[in-house]
């Protein structure tokens, strides 16, 4: 049975991504093809679904599956530093709040970029809490469309 589609936070298709179906004693393990379809002959019904690939940080994900569900749309987020301030835009002044997914300690500056290059401010290093603290889940689907 067709269930879905693995793709990156760029939604591009991420093949080998390996998926267990887990629900009580069940388990069922399958791989995404190059194209990133997910196909898997799994019973229909309430599954816990866990995605892991090298490169991707690891998720998953509670699922329905039915033969008429309509195919899923897993994401995974690539471990690499990414990030974005928030609102997308402010009045001097305002305050703005990082947003930042990483995988090792980074360091944070902020930079005027103008007639002239010029050093804001240095936010200073920043370590996560623990393996993999800083790393974040991207939800699946394609969450731009109604937040």
């Amino acid at each position: 049975m067709f269930i879905g589609y693995v793709s990156d936070e760029q939604h591009v298709a991420i093949a080998d991504v390996q998926l267990e179906f887990a629900r009580g004693d069940e388990s069922i393990e399958v791989r995404s093809r190059a194209s990133g379809a997910v196909h898997a002959d799994v019973p229909p019904g309430r599954w816990r679904v866990t995605l892991a690939k090298p490169g991707f940080t690891r998720k998953f994900v509670d699922l329905d599956i039915s033969p008429d569900a309509p195919p899923h749309r897993f994401r995974l987020l690539s471990d690499r530093l990414l990030g974005y301030a928030w609102p997308k835009w402010a009045q001097p002044g305002e305050r703005v709040e990082l947003r930042l997914h990483a995988q090792e300690p980074f360091r944070v500056s902020l930079w005027h970029y103008g007639w002239t290059k010029r050093l804001v401010e240095d936010l200073g290093l920043f370590d996560s809490f623990g393996p993999g603290g800083d790393r974040q889940v991207v939800p699946d689907g394609d969450f731009t469309i109604d937040g």
